[in-house]
This record gives C-alpha cells, structure tokens and sequence, in this order.
C-alpha cells in the first residue's frame, strides 16, 4: 500500500478512497499505536498550528479566564495556544510580539498594555494575524465590550441609590478603555445633574510586583481622606473595589452603611469578600471565545477585519452598595 493512499485516508483526502481500503489503514494505525507528525505537516501546509496570545498579567483572574476561553476554541482546532505574560509592563507587548513572529505563530490574540498601534505593526510586519482585545486599532480586527456604556451603568446603580458624591478610582494605564468607563462616568453624572469634584478622581498605579490589589491602596486612601468624603467608590475591576474595603475598614468605616463600593469584572472573590460586592459582569471567557474565533477565521482568509463591540451585562447587585448615610 503506498503512502500517498495513507496520506489520503488520514487526511480525509484529497482523493477518494475505497472504503474496505481505508479501514485497513485505520486498523493499521489502530494497532501501531500512530501518531500523526505535527510538525512536518505544519512545513508542509505552512502553518506551524500556534497561536499567542499577550495579556497584561495573568496574576488577574479576568485575563485568565479570557486565556481559556481562548483554550476553548483553538485547542478544537488543533491549535496550540502559547501564553505570554507581560506583568503589566507595556515595553513588553512589542518585544513578546516579535518572540511570537520568530516562532512563526499563524497569529495572535493581543490584550495591551497600552496603545498597540505598534504591536499590531510588529505583528503585520511579521505577516502574524492578530485581534486586539479591549482596544480599537485603526485597521485592525478587535473585540471589546462597550466600556463607555460599563461606566455608565455602574455610576448610574449608585446614582439610583441616591449617591452624589460618587468618586471614581481608574486604571493607571492611559488606555483607551480606562478613558471611555471614565467617559460613560461622566456622562451618568452629567445627565443626573451632579457636578464632579476633581478630587475625587484618583488613578492606581500596580505595585512593584505588579498586584493590582497592593497598588491601588495609595490611590483608594487618598480618595476616602478627602473632606467631605464620598458616599460612594466606583473602581475600574473588582480587584481595586478589594482595595477600596480594605481601606475603608481599616479606617472603621462600614461599608454600604458609611460608603458604597461597586466594581467591575465579577470575579469569583467578588462574592466572598466582606461584604459581597456589588459588580458589573465583565463576559472573560465569551470573550476570548470570539477573539479566538475572529482569529481562526482570519488565518483561513476571511475578507476584512472584524470588529466586535459587546454589551455589558446589568450590575450583579449584592452587599457592598446601598442608600448613602443619611446627614
């Protein structure tokens, strides 16, 4: 029996084979307990079968969750997905880019740091096919969730409750989506008739080590310190609200009673904490799933870059928020 007839059966093709003859193939790899070669296929096809992806830090349990569902789908395809961590240094995203392009990965899931226009030109020039996750870039496939419409709604949940003095506790990072939840802020603020207080404003930097939790503490205090204080603290993710009750209980503040606090991701801590925090979903491993197919679509050439915006679900509402203290 020649290898080409092999090849076809194991291959499903490219030419036919009678079906008395392909059962004997696959009994013959049934008993030489065969496994196929990976990488001599991938010469071959020139695909090498690998995908990246870079993500801030996977310390973060949402960019761990977005890593499988990335798993996911790649991993049904054949795919192997290769993780690189930057530990949130945005100097990293370009240099792990060009690692990825000298293992000649098919493509790339990119979650930045920062800006990625550069990233997503180091990949291009690479001929890597890349998505970017949580920012747009022009050109460039993508797939979000509306963080304009993420602030919105959770400064909106305290505006219901009856909060005016809402402080706001950002991401450090000067991205794209840290400004627009800062914009859907504003503007639930502006359509309630609140005014913002410039003090209360504050932006978390990560720690040395890179916690987001340890990092934001500086930043969650000097919020709470301001005279007159907040009645209520909306922080970018769930790890910086973690940071906002520990701080206001180790000044013996009780929280909702003295301050509410509300955050974003709705981690699995998220309902452990003291008390359980209220949080807006943030869809992690949905949203792997489509950046990963988006991809896999994209190396089989499908025309044009997709572009993905999806819709935050409504604010999980548990312990952490409630009607602001009466005077």
């Amino acid at each position: 029996m020649s290898t080409a007839v092999v090849s076809y059966v194991l291959n499903n093709g490219p030419r036919p084979v009678a079906e008395a003859t392909r059962q004997r193939v696959l009994d013959a790899v049934k008993a030489l307990e065969y496994l196929p070669n990976e990488i001599a296929r991938s010469l071959a096809g020139q695909r090498t079968k690998t995908i990246g992806l870079i993500a801030p830090t996977l310390a973060n349990p949402v960019w761990a969750r977005v890593s499988m569902g990335i798993t996911d789908v790649v991993s049904e395809q054949g795919y192997l997905l290769i993780v690189c961590d930057v530990e949130d240094d945005p100097e990293h995203d370009a240099q792990y880019a060009q690692l990825l392009v000298s293992k000649r990965v098919d493509g790339v899931v990119l979650v930045p740091t920062a800006d990625a226009t550069e990233t997503v030109k180091v990949l291009r020039r690479g001929s890597v096919s890349v998505v970017v996750v949580e920012q747009d870039v022009a050109g460039a496939s993508a797939v979000v969730v509306d963080a304009e419409a993420t602030g919105r709604k959770v400064t909106e949940h305290l505006i219901e409750l009856g909060h005016s003095r809402i402080a706001i506790l950002r991401e450090h990072r000067a991205s794209l989506d840290s400004w627009k939840r800062f914009v859907g802020y504003e503007r639930a603020m502006s359509a309630a008739g609140l005014a913002i207080d410039d003090q209360l404003v504050a932006d978390a930097h990560p720690s040395i080590d890179g916690s987001v939790v340890a990092g934001s503490l500086d930043a969650a205090a000097s919020l709470l310190s301001v005279d007159p204080p907040p009645t209520a603290v909306v922080a970018h993710n769930d790890l910086m609200a973690i940071a906002v009750l520990h701080i206001a209980r180790g000044r013996g503040l009780r929280v909702p009673a003295d301050v509410s606090v509300i955050g974003v991701d709705d981690i699995e801590s998220a309902r452990y904490t003291e008390p359980p925090l209220t949080t807006l979903p943030f869809p992690q491993r949905d949203l792997g799933r489509i950046a990963a197919q988006q991809l896999l679509d994209q190396i089989a050439g499908a025309d044009g870059d997709g572009h993905t915006v999806l819709d935050p679900p409504d604010v999980v509402v548990r312990e952490s928020t409630a009607p602001p203290p009466k005077s």
